[in-house]
């Protein structure tokens, strides 16, 4: 018994596949075929438009190689902005930098006696002559 059902299921699993499959060849080809659906004329009629045509591999060759020149285009133009703006930061940071040098050059570290050398009192410096 248990054979037999084994079999009837193999049978009905094959049958509901059949049925699905044609189910869908039979949708794709009212809709035009895979073509139909993609949007390819399968008439072999020519458009009233005198731009839907195929287009040969020569012209495919141009339009990649039109469309890589503006890619390349592109990044060149993003590169270019983004080198005047590394330029523009490096000369405002390198601008800072001399003028802390030269404000580190202008004031001197004093430190006080008592934080030295606490409890020796203060300590009076003159210029020599």
């Amino acid at each position: 018994m248990a054979d037999v059902m084994y079999a009837s299921n193999a049978k009905a699993n094959a049958a509901l596949t059949t049925g699905i499959i044609g189910t869908s060849l039979g949708a794709l080809a009212s809709v035009g075929g895979l073509a139909g659906l993609l949007g390819v004329n399968t008439n072999n009629q020519r458009s009233a438009d005198p731009e839907d045509r195929p287009v040969s591999r020569y012209e495919m060759g141009l339009i990649q190689e039109n469309t890589l020149l503006k890619a390349n285009q592109y990044v060149d133009n993003k590169m270019l902005p983004q080198a005047v703006w590394n330029a523009t930061q490096e000369g405002i940071l390198r601008s800072q930098a001399e003028q802390l040098q030269q404000l580190y050059s202008l004031t001197k570290l004093v430190v006080p006696n008592d934080s030295v050398m606490p409890g020796w009192g203060s300590v009076t410096i003159k210029p020599t002559a």
